[in-house]
């Protein structure tokens, strides 16, 4: 990869970074007109988006930006303008910025901007009408024998010096940010070497309307001013060159001017350096990948130092074993993002959605904190943005229609996400108008689909078929027979499964359920009908021996007593087809979300760090399993898929 590809990837990543703060602020921004806190938030991601375009040479969206940040200022600009349509005007830039990101990641740079830029003239220029600029006049002050030196050794190698007074408007409220963003723009063309007030009164916003600053650069006065000039809400710059064989007393045709409450600071550029680095995930992969065969070959040398019983391999082997956990749990560690990543992008179109669809829409985000292997987290924005937008357009009921059935005016969309043993699961629920069965089952005998015998359950997972649609209106946000077949696919690809439960009138929920890592995890060996199996030890409870007569019948299940509490007894020598088990029974309590499971099995052999590798072919197609792993006598052993199991009681 060439330096230009380098600095492209880097500018992309952080691009959609600031996009995603700058829409998160701006919905914060819609609640509450005076949240300060958002629209300074806001002000800084805008100019430092501003700057990275600028430097990349991307004209249209520096144009647009720089615009952008203009409007940002009419929200707290004082002048009577509607506030609404700023909003939605700063919302398509937001949108049309993300386009023209879209098209730069495709060697484009032709997205069509003129028609939203002159939009923007148009409301910017109606709060830009001329007024009498009256320039504060500072306290006097004069500068220290140091700073003379320091200007005089700067002109000796080739600097010049500039005593620079920034005027900002009246109307000005966020004074800190406008000087932040000045001082920021001088230090890319030179060095600060003074500020009055000094830099932390300034960042406060604590200074009237003007301050001052001395810069030594090698850029003319024409060039300084336009860096400042390009920031909105400045009203005046007067820029004085600063010769080194006179004071500035002198430059200012000032007279008498003390030295009294002088505040002397130099800004340092020293500052922390950053603490993370940005990583291709292709070298996380290889690292993992690394990991986890060092992992395997661990356990073989662990069960060849038991087999041969050779104690001088004991003491290395164990500090081994050590490293190699610490290796994994730091490559794990360093994979796992929060799932908030996908998640932060959706209020911004639930928000469009229901003005889109003339409905009212609440959505609910609980467990954005919870973490997934990063591979996971970046697949998971497809399959969200069709379960939400199916809520949205087919669960969610006009609001007269709510009405008619005794429900709040505003539908609730939830996703929440929350960890079980070593999977995540994601659940997209809403309180809309549920699923027809009746209407699936004619749509499917319309395509010749058989549903004589078929249940409620089986017709709702009719509707992740390929081109299934039961939707009489084809609109622009779903109902096209496209969607839920391709939600399914995706993640399955991700070593995950998606139900779906429905009740007329009630609402819809669809529960994922994702591997919380890709590679590797702890496991309980045991052994069921004379084969091995592995069980993921995190969804595991409690292990108890039992006895046949401690399992209790019922007419349709078998029961065991937990906590006062009857939990269904899962043969799964049964399950999986395999001779009966023998008396030696052990039975494995597992916790799958608020309910329990009793796994029976013949024989446990103990608990193992085991390395999940993908099964292909027929066995890829069996959700009995999550994979296989390769155990330390090289044997290969099958991983069971304890929640798929159990849901087929």
């Amino acid at each position: 990869m060439d330096d230009n590809s380098k600095y492209k990837e880097l500018f992309f990543e952080e691009t959609e970074e600031y996009l995603q703060l700058l829409n998160d602020n701006m919905l914060r921004i819609e609640q509450d007109i005076n949240d300060i806190a958002s629209l300074e938030e806001m002000f800084r991601a805008a100019h430092s988006l501003k700057g990275m375009a600028a430097t990349m040479g991307y004209k249209s969206m520096t144009d647009l930006t720089h615009r952008m940040e203009s409007l940002l200022g009419l929200l707290k600009s004082g002048e009577s303008f509607e506030e609404n349509n700023i909003i939605n005007l700063i919302f398509r830039c937001l949108d049309k910025l993300t386009e023209i990101v879209e098209d730069l990641k495709n060697d484009k740079d032709n997205t069509y901007v003129q028609d939203i830029i002159e939009e923007l003239e148009q409301v910017i220029s109606k709060d830009n009408t001329p007024k009498n600029v009256k320039k504060e006049e500072l306290e006097d002050f004069t500068l220290s024998d140091t700073d003379y030196n320091v200007i005089k050794s700067a002109y000796e190698r080739g600097y010049n010096a500039y005593a620079i007074d920034v005027t900002v408007d009246d109307g000005c409220v966020l004074k800190g940010p406008r000087a932040y963003l000045v001082i920021n723009n001088l230090e890319k063309i030179g060095d600060v070497i003074y500020t009055y007030p000094d830099a932390q009164s300034l960042e406060n916003g604590e200074y009237n309307k003007t301050f001052r600053l001395i810069l030594l650069t090698k850029e003319t006065i024409e060039d300084i001013k336009e860096k400042i000039e390009n920031i909105s809400e400045i009203e005046n710059v007067e820029i004085i060159e600063i010769q080194p064989n006179y004071s500035i007393e002198e430059n200012n045709s000032k007279e008498n001017i003390k030295e009294n409450k002088k505040v002397e600071t130099k800004l340092s550029n020293n500052t922390n350096l950053n603490q993370s680095i940005r990583v291709d995930i292709q070298k996380l992969d290889s690292f993992m990948n690394l990991v986890s065969e060092l992992v395997i070959y661990r356990t073989r040398l662990e069960d060849v130092s038991k087999r041969t019983d050779i104690n001088e391999i004991d003491e290395p082997l164990s500090h081994v074993a050590r490293i190699t956990s610490e290796l994994q749990d730091l490559v794990l560690k360093i994979r796992m993002q929060p799932v908030s990543v996908v998640f932060n992008r959706f209020p911004r179109m639930i928000r469009d959605l229901s003005k889109e669809l003339n409905k009212k829409i609440n959505l609910i985000i609980e467990g954005e904190e919870t973490e997934l292997d990063r591979t996971v987290v970046s697949e998971l924005s497809e399959p969200l943005i069709h379960l939400i937008r199916n809520a949205a357009d087919h669960g969610i009921e006009p609001v007269e229609t709510r009405k008619k059935l005794n429900k709040p005016e505003e539908g609730e969309i939830k996703l929440n996400a929350y960890q079980e043993g070593n999977r995540v699961i994601i659940v997209v629920s809403d309180d809309g108008a549920g699923i027809n069965t009746q209407a699936i089952k004619e749509t499917a005998e319309r395509r010749g689909i058989n549903t004589e015998n078929l249940t409620e359950e089986d017709l709702l997972q009719l509707i992740f078929d390929q081109g299934f649609s039961t939707a009489k209106v084809v609109t622009d946000v779903s109902g096209r027979g496209v969607g839920m077949d391709v939600v399914k696919q995706k993640i399955s690809s991700l070593g995950g499964t998606i139900e779906v439960i429905s009740e007329l009138n009630k609402g819809t929920s669809f529960i994922i359920k994702l591997p919380l890592t890709l590679s590797i995890i702890q496991a309980l060996l045991v052994k069921i009908g004379g084969e091995t199996f592995a069980i993921p030890l995190g969804i595991i409870e409690k292990v108890v021996k039992i006895e046949e007569k401690e399992i209790l019948k019922s007419q349709l299940s078998e029961l065991y007593m937990y906590r006062e509490m009857a939990v269904p007894v899962v043969r799964i020598n049964q399950k999986l087809g395999l001779e009966k088990s023998g008396e030696n029974q052990h039975l494995i309590l597992t916790l799958l979300g608020d309910q329990y499971y009793g796994l029976l099995v013949d024989e446990l052999i103990g608990q193992q760090e085991i390395v999940i590798k993908k099964l292909n072919g027929i066995l890829g197609k069996m959700k009995e399993y999550l994979g296989a792993t390769i155990l330390g006598n090289g044997d290969i052993t099958l991983i069971l898929d304890v929640g798929s199991i159990c849901m087929r009681l």
